[in-house]
Order: C-alpha cells, then structure tokens, then sequence
C-alpha cells in the first residue's frame, strides 16, 4: 500500500510539473488582460479591484479550483503598480502565487502602449498528509519534502497597447528567469525555455447601433503545456452594461466556451462556462469561471 501512495505522490509531482506555467489557467483574459500580462497594469487609468474563480472539470473529486485575487492602478501620470495574489489546488495538490508587477505608459495622439513586468514568488506543494493502513508511515522522507515542495522565483515582461482605439495587441514573454529557491548543486533549476503569448483584437462598432464587436487570437507556448490557439469574439451592448462572448481553443484543451458580462457604473460581473472536447469531458460537468470587478476613479 505504501508504495502506491508512494506512486500517487511521484505521478501528482509530475501534474505540478506540466502545470507550471499559471498564465494557462484563466480563460477570461480577453477581457481582462491584467491576468496574464503586466503590460496592462495601470492601462485603465484607474484604480481596479478583481476577484477571479474557476472551477475546471466540476463534479470530478479533486478538480481544479483557482482563487486569484488582483489590484493594479496608476501610481504616477504615467507608471502603474499591481498585486497579484494565487491559490490553485488540484486534489492534495496546491499552488501558491504572489506577484508584483510594474508598467510604464507611452502615449500619442493614435496609440498607447503599456510596457511591464513582474517579479514573482510561487510555491508548489502537496497540502495534506494521505491516510493509509496501519503500516502506513507519515513521517516519510518523501511525504515531508512534499509537503514542503519547491519555491521559484519568476520573471515576466509583458506589453499591452491599443491604437487607433481599434487595435487591441499583447504580448507576454513568462518565465524569462525561473530559478528554484533554497536549492543546492544539482537540485538547482537552470531551464531556459522560450515561451510567449501573442495577442491581437480588433474593435469594430456598428454606424448607428450601440453595439461592438471584437474578434481576437491569441497564441500560447508556454513551459510543458502543449502550443495551443485560442480565438474569442466579444459582444458589447448598451456601452458595455451588457457583453457576450464566444470562444475556442485549438490544442493544449480543445475547448468551447461562452461568456456573458454587465458592467454598470463600477462594477463589473462575468461568468464562462467552458467544455473539453475531449473524451474526459463525459465524467465532469465543463469548467465555471467567474470575476467580479471594481473600479475607482483616479483622483
């Protein structure tokens, strides 16, 4: 019995691997940039609150839930400062993020641009001891460091801009220095991998409605997920109280999703619902996503 304990804990170690890179996680991001790029701190000329859940694969025991809380705002007239706080946990397993990202805002008469980084902190472990049999040790050397786990330090650049207030463009450059905390020798993680996420919107409004559509793409390769494609239109209504959006990933997790959102005076609500293409779909009921923002004027 102690062995396949021992084979779970290899196998969930493994999971934390493939899922090292956070910037996946969220499926909303094409209506708020701030969860994967800090080029967007700041971006709104304000000073914003965001709460962010997901559940993926609901109904499964152990299936992923992420809690993420965000703050970004303006802290001069053209530098902006964000907080960016994490927990995902998958079964016994969890990830801690905290985060710190900073932007500077290059403005003309046609574009803006938000040009920014982060400095970051994450913390994977198992949380709980598993139980077992009578001959079950919970003191084991190899149950104790997985309950301490691994410690990073993360850099990210990322850039964020409009112009024309037509185009919408991100691009996002995670893990450009990942280096294992309170590591030794060989233990030390040295890994450089290129990872990128690119981004492109358009804004058409329709002459004469109060209506607005914006078609975007987004491409992702990031650290041990696989190159994916995602592409998503956003419907706003009524100057954005009501919006709508569609989307689908081609990929890491084929997946089709639908979103609707109201924004009204400083709060701002939405909620997704995604489903896998994949066969594994047929035991959950799809992932649930929801935000709540709040936004404060710049005085």
């Amino acid at each position: 019995m102690k062995k396949l304990v021992l084979i779970i804990l290899v196998g969930l170690g493994l999971i934390i691997e493939i899922n090292a890179q956070e910037r996946y996680i969220f499926t909303q991001h094409y209506v708020n940039p701030i969860l994967i790029n800090p080029g967007a701190t700041g971006f709104s000329n304000a000073h914003n609150l965001l709460f962010n859940y997901r559940n993926k694969w609901a109904g499964f025991p152990g299936s992923p839930k992420t809690f993420a809380f965000s703050y970004d705002g303006l802290i001069m007239d053209k530098a902006g400062l964000g907080l960016f706080l994490m927990k995902d946990q998958f079964g016994s397993l969890e990830v801690l993020k905290g985060q710190l990202s900073y932007a500077y805002h290059l403005m003309g008469d046609n574009y803006k641009l938000g040009l920014g980084f982060t400095t970051e902190y994450l913390h994977y472990r198992a949380k709980s001891l598993l139980s077992g049999p009578a001959e079950f040790v919970e003191n084991d050397p190899f149950l104790e460091d997985r309950q301490l786990g691994d410690k990073f330090f993360d850099f990210t650049f990322g850039a964020h801009g409009s112009y024309g207030d037509k185009i919408i463009f991100d691009l996002v450059l995670p893990g450009m220095i990942r280096t294992k905390l309170e590591s030794q020798g060989d233990n030390q993680d040295t890994s450089r991998n290129f990872n990128f996420i690119v981004g492109l919107g358009y804004k058409y409004k329709f002459p004469g409605y109060d209506f607005e559509i914006t078609p975007s793409l987004f491409i992702k390769k990031l650290n041990k997920v696989p190159f994916h494609v995602e592409g998503n239109v956003l419907m706003s209504f009524y100057q954005g109280q009501l919006m709508g959006g569609v989307s689908y990933a081609y990929g890491a997790d084929d997946r089709l999703g639908a979103m609707l959102g109201t924004g009204l005076n400083k709060f701002k609500f939405f909620y997704s619902y995604n489903v896998s293409l994949n066969n594994f779909q047929s035991y959950n009921n799809g992932a649930h996503e929801i935000t709540i923002a709040f936004i404060i004027p710049k005085t």
